[in-house]
């Protein structure tokens, strides 16, 4: 992992949130994905990436109240693409990795719920769906992970609590 530069600026991207950013000195984080999924999307191009963090596999037909624009799957990733797309990043040059969906909840309930594992799946359909191809993942296990957008380089790390940073 990069050093540590002094005026760069961490943005946390909190459970059903998305955010986006051109701005160098950024670090999108998104803090504790148990059975979450966080996404992160990056144009080499026009140095704009984005981070959605996903609760969910699927609305099932719930309207968004706008609040958590990414709690489900199949709001988060269109809704991503969307605005960076909306901002100029090119979809072709995408570069797109994925982290999360443990099995955090014990091995009785993460047996019965599958909910990291139906996270993780319900994201690549939606990246299918959208034509978009996923660059590098770290999916499933049983350990929760944090996952930091450096946008200076466009580089993706994944860590645990026991670990160190490695980038995707």
């Amino acid at each position: 992992m990069s050093t540590l530069v002094t005026d760069q600026r961490r943005v946390s991207v909190g459970i059903g949130q998305i955010a986006v950013s051109t701005d160098p000195t950024d670090v999108l984080v998104a803090y504790g994905l148990g059975s979450c999924v966080g996404v992160t999307f990056y144009d080499p191009g026009t140095r704009s990436g984005g981070m959605v963090h996903v609760l969910l596999p699927d609305s099932e037909g719930r309207v968004s109240d706008g609040k958590e624009p990414a709690r489900y799957a199949d709001w988060g990733v269109a809704a991503l693409l969307a605005e960076l797309t909306r901002r100029g990043a090119s979809r072709a040059s995408l570069v797109i990795k994925v982290a999360g969906g443990a099995a955090v909840l014990g091995p009785a309930n993460a047996e019965k719920f599958k909910i990291g594992a139906r996270n993780a799946e319900a994201i690549k359909e939606q990246l299918k769906r959208l034509g978009l191809r996923v660059t590098a993942e770290d999916l499933g296990g049983t350990k929760g992970r944090t996952m930091e957008l450096h946008m200076a380089a466009g580089r993706t790390y994944v860590r645990t609590a026991a670990s160190s940073p490695t980038e995707l």
